[in-house]
């Protein structure tokens, strides 16, 4: 099936999360080399220095950031090859291009310290509880991130649906990042009293800031991957 004309494909070098098959959510990480008038050239797909092993006519998900939107491309494997010392993966261009659920995001585990503060509060928030009121500022270190969305541990309660704005500094050039951002998920620490794992998804992010953190983790997972061959 031939994807409109008018949808958006990912740019040369531009960082894609990949996942095998037709279902579930992206596993790896790879990046646009070259591409054709029918197909799409990218780099073999890796997470934390494993690759993932592909044959012709493996179904795959390409998710990726473009013209003010986070799209899926769904295609298949058509060839590899090596070039330059490369694995080279040829998939069809002209599969079905759709935009795509942030839940869908790889997420990787990092600690970076995260300023919040809480813009609103969920319509189901004890009113006794005062310390939850507007405009609670917070500082916690993140569990894990993704293009989609952020996970921190907090010493406060908060709660699903309650609305944040997020500030957080990416290492190696990536600056600082802002969004607001949404809770979806809470629940207590297992490994310390007291204590929350806050799930969010990002709202009104910038393309600009979501593709600087999907570079960041790009790069971060390959740091990871080269680490773990030294050792």
């Amino acid at each position: 099936m031939s994807a409109p004309a008018t949808q958006p494909f990912p740019r040369l070098n531009q960082r894609i999360e990949v996942a095998l098959g037709d279902r579930g959510t992206a596993q790896y990480f790879s990046r646009l080399v070259e591409e054709t008038a029918e197909t799409l050239r990218i780099s073999l797909p890796e997470m934390e220095g494993k690759v993932l092993e592909l044959r012709e006519g493996d179904a795959l998900r390409l998710w990726y950031t473009q013209t003010g939107g986070y799209w899926c491309l769904n295609t298949q494997v058509r060839t590899l090859y090596r070039h330059d010392g490369e694995t080279i993966v040829e998939v069809e261009r002209l599969g079905d291009v759709h935009r795509a659920q942030r839940r869908n995001h790889v997420r990787v585990d990092v600690a970076l310290m995260t300023h919040i503060t809480v813009e609103t509060r969920a319509e189901n928030t004890p009113e006794d509880t005062s310390e939850r009121m507007a405009g609670t500022r917070m500082s916690a270190i993140t569990r894990n991130i993704s293009g989609g969305g952020v996970s921190f541990r907090s010493s406060r309660e908060l709660y699903p649906g309650d609305r944040l704005s997020l500030s957080f500094y990416l290492p190696e050039h990536g600056g600082e990042i802002s969004s607001k951002a949404r809770i979806v998920h809470v629940v207590p620490d297992p490994g310390k009293e007291g204590a929350w794992n806050i799930s969010c998804t990002f709202d009104r992010m910038s393309i600009t800031d979501r593709e600087r953190i999907i570079r960041f983790l790009f790069f971060r997972q390959r740091e990871l991957a080269a680490k773990k061959r030294v050792m």
